[in-house]
């Protein structure tokens, strides 16, 4: 018998209604997105959507080590490589993505309330389905990140768009290293609406069973969460060095901006790391995420999830992916073989990641709006 990769279940509350509930499981591979999931979460969602019953979703992992670590990019890269061809190939990652992208879009106007219990590893498309619910409660040990560069993508699933709300540029800085941010990185950039200590989620659970649901249940949920204890969490990295991240996003060209951080890299742990992020990650995804975030500083995201779907087809079909996932999740020799090096990628290079799939249909921003 297959394990369902989402649990589905209810609890009753007191005013003959219910709360949803949906648990990623998947945790041997921390509960990683792939295709199946996103469509059972998706049709689930939609069910509940219309069920009168239902008053709030409430969204969390199968254990506490992690939420949901991003979309399963192993399997998305084995795709790529078994596609009988290039045309295979790239409707095999549209299949992907789109799914992905459209299930944070549908989510982020979701008519009900969703509570996201962000503990533990939040990173990739987790990222983009804690920024898209409506109330997401992060921990003490919640460690979140956009690492992408490291496998020769970029900040996606709605990435361009939540980024651009982190304080004085900082997301650009997240974006660009792939550094691990926290719960308190995550309040300062409205990722987050509240905090509860890690061990707390079945009592937090049961304070949304037992409230009052008379009213707008939107307002059931925030007063739900200002009555709760919030948890002790770590200081904010972000705010730590904020000197030099402003240094750092404040140049011209990414490369203008590595140099900078690379003058930083001693003063701070973090720091230190975001640089070494850089030295070993892909130059042109750094490239597209330094230039996305400013092409679509003004989109909404239904427009940015449309940009991305573009652009993700053109790196997921490209040598840069299939060799960062070789060197980080399948040999594990972390010694990718790069395309371009970091002087050597421009805007031409990077223009050629905005052409649409010749072997796809071209999907407007409305088409996202659709069941």
């Amino acid at each position: 018998m297959n394990t369902p990769l989402v649990l589905f279940s209810t609890q009753a509350t007191s005013h003959n209604q219910v709360i949803a509930i949906a648990t990623l499981n998947r945790p041997k591979s921390l509960n990683a997105q792939n295709t199946a999931l996103i469509l059972a979460l998706r049709a689930q969602l939609e069910a509940w959507e219309h069920d009168d019953s239902v008053a709030m979703v409430w969204l969390d992992g199968a254990d506490d080590k992690s939420f949901c670590a991003g979309g399963d990019i192993r399997e998305l890269r084995q795709g790529v490589v078994d596609a009988a061809d290039t045309a295979a190939a790239h409707t095999h990652v549209h299949t992907f993505f789109a799914a992905e992208y459209y299930l944070c879009e549908y989510l982020s106007r979701y008519p009900k309330p969703v509570v996201c219990w962000a503990t533990g590893i939040v990173m990739g498309g987790g990222m983009g389905l804690a920024n898209a619910a409506s109330h997401t409660i992060v921990t003490e040990t919640t460690v979140m990140a956009m690492p992408e560069i490291s496998i020769g993508l970029y900040p996606d699933a709605g990435g361009t768009w939540f980024l651009q709300h982190f304080p004085f540029g900082s997301g650009t800085f997240l974006g660009l290293t792939g550094a691990r941010f926290n719960g308190s990185d995550a309040l300062l950039g409205n990722v987050a609406a509240a905090s509860r200590p890690a061990n707390s989620r079945a009592a937090t659970l049961q304070a949304f069973v037992a409230a009052d649901w008379q009213g707008d249940a939107q307002n059931v949920v925030r007063r739900v969460l200002n009555g709760l204890e919030g948890a002790d969490l770590p200081a904010s990295q972000i705010m730590a060095q904020q000197a030099a991240v402003q240094a750092v996003v404040s140049q011209a060209t990414f490369q203008d901006a590595l140099a900078v951080l690379a003058e930083h890299a001693e003063q701070d742990a973090w720091l230190a790391q975001a640089h070494a992020n850089t030295q070993a990650g892909c130059p042109t995804s750094m490239g597209l995420i330094w230039r996305l975030l400013r092409d679509m500083k003004h989109a909404s995201l239904a427009d940015c999830i449309a940009q991305e779907l573009i652009v993700s087809q053109q790196c997921c079909t490209r040598p840069d992916f299939l060799e960062g996932v070789r060197a980080l999740l399948i040999d594990k020799d972390k010694n990718p073989l790069w395309v371009k090096a970091v002087a050597d990628v421009d805007n031409t290079w990077l223009d050629t990641f905005f052409a649409p799939s010749p072997y796809l249909p071209v999907y407007e921003p409305a088409s996202l709006n659709a069941s």
